[in-house]
């Protein structure tokens, strides 16, 4: 089908701007657990966790809006972008008074309050300049603006510390406040961006219908946010933030998952943006469902038999104690990335206000679990928060999303699929070879008896055979 071939192209495309910095970060990884205090790498994973929740309320999402009107629309492009470009400048001057406050108040650093804060506007920034390149058809300039920042960003670290043999929290903020800018001068000019934006563009209708678009998705935002990243508010409150560092660091491996996803999720949010009503009625989100669930699984239960290995190299030994926690993690990872496919069926059917819904019902499981049971059973309950979150959001999303398309779900297979992941993933908790080749042995046959078709396809991309 020739949209399937156009999403995996487009997924091939956008995985260089989504793989690179995965690469990159691993890379640093080791030299940040080294160089890093566990109370400044849990600081960094904190404002990190940080931005994730001030980006989406600065922006009001607007980004996601500016790309889906840019996909529709031929004659006010510059309207478009010069609007929300505007937007985002004053919704900027606006929060970060507030944002530099509450670092001052919490770190009690002004220096590096601010640069926490002029890493989120420049972060915003380029996710902004980053939709419109892709709007206007760039995809493979906004692959390379994320890969040039991971670069960037390596490059600068890995200076500082083969020539000094130290980094410390202030130089890696500064460095990535750098790399982001690097990565905007590149989009504005080589997609001319700058030809979009005059003040007279300026239209507050426009901005209405963006805003109108997607408001509702800062809700969802908002919500995901405490689902997935307050277990480290939690964990920093009530454990300490060098436990929240062990946690930061249980979760590098597992996330990787989220890394292959995420590339594929940009492409599907645009190919459920076009898809046809024909192709709606005559099935295609079922039979799709259907092979992404089989392939999410079979990417699963390879990073998990994998991960002892990616341990070993990449984790410094003092994080021994995250092993234990990362095949819960995974657990979560995996809903996670169910949850985040159906919800970007939801944009495409343009159904942002039913988004919310659900995360604000997976976001209250989540705070009422951490805030009963954190502090007396420990950081495992972050985990089950998180699963149990995602698990909620997921149930409702298939229940619902009926109501707007045409799908069909294979119980069965769902069922299995979930208790397979659950059992590999428990398993592995011990470092033992002999659970090591089983879950290997597993994964394969898995993958050839599920994702047969998938891998021929992949194959003959890869090697041109078609």
């Amino acid at each position: 089908m020739s949209r399937n071939k156009d999403l995996i192209k487009n997924t091939m495309i956008l995985s260089i701007g989504q793989f690179v910095p995965k690469v990159m970060s691993l890379i640093v990884l080791p030299i940040l657990t080294t160089c890093l205090t566990k109370f400044e790498y849990g600081l960094y994973d904190l404002t990190l966790t940080v931005a994730s929740f001030c980006i989406p309320l600065i922006t009001l999402q607007i980004q996601q809006a500016v790309f889906r009107f840019l996909l529709e629309t031929k004659d006010n492009k510059a309207e478009v972008i010069t609007s929300s470009f505007s937007f985002l400048i004053v919704m900027y001057s606006f929060f970060s008074i507030g944002i530099i406050f509450f670092w001052n108040n919490y770190i009690n650093n002004f220096l590096l309050s601010l640069l926490f804060s002029l890493s989120y506007f420049v972060e915003s920034i380029l996710s902004l300049l980053g939709q419109i390149s892709r709007g206007l058809g760039y995809n493979i300039k906004y692959s390379l603006a994320y890969a040039i920042y991971s670069i960037s960003f390596m490059i600068f670290l890995c200076l500082k510390y083969f020539l000094f043999s130290y980094i410390d929290l202030d130089y890696l903020i500064v460095s990535m406040i750098i790399s982001y800018l690097i990565s905007i001068l590149y989009l504005f000019y080589t997609c001319k961006i700058w030809k979009y934006i005059n003040l007279k563009y300026n239209n507050i209708f426009v901005l209405k219908k963006l805003i109108g678009f997607s408001g509702p998705m800062v809700i969802s935002s908002i919500a995901l946010w405490v689902v997935n990243l307050s277990d480290r508010f939690c964990i920093s409150a009530f454990l300490g933030l060098e436990m929240n560092a062990l946690y930061s660091v249980a979760n590098k491996i597992p996330n990787l998952i989220n890394s292959f996803y995420s590339v594929f999720n940009l492409a599907w949010t645009e190919n459920t943006s076009k898809l046809t009503l024909k192709e709606k009625r005559n099935g295609y989100y079922t039979v799709f469902f259907d092979e992404f669930f089989n392939f999410l699984i079979g990417i699963v239960l390879i990073i998990i038999s994998a991960m002892p290995f990616i341990f070993e190299i990449l984790i410094n030994a003092k994080y021994n104690q995250a092993y234990g926690l990362m095949s819960w993690i995974f657990i979560g990872v995996f809903f996670s990335s169910l949850v985040s496919f159906l919800g970007s069926i939801y944009v495409g059917e343009k159904k942002t206000k039913e988004v919310g819904i659900s995360s604000i019902l997976g976001a209250i499981f989540n705070l009422v679990i951490n805030l009963l049971f954190m502090k007396r059973f420990g950081v495992l309950v972050a985990v089950f928060s998180t699963i149990i979150s995602y698990f909620v959001i997921f149930i409702y999303r298939l229940l619902d999303l009926k109501n707007y398309i045409v799908i069909e779900y294979r119980k069965n297979n769902i069922i299995c699929g979930i208790l397979l992941i659950v059992i590999i993933a428990l398993i592995n908790q011990y470092k033992k070879s002999i659970i090591t080749v089983i879950s290997i042995v597993i994964t394969i046959f898995y993958n050839l008896r599920k994702n047969k078709k998938i891998i021929n396809v992949i194959y003959n991309k890869i090697f041109r055979k078609e």
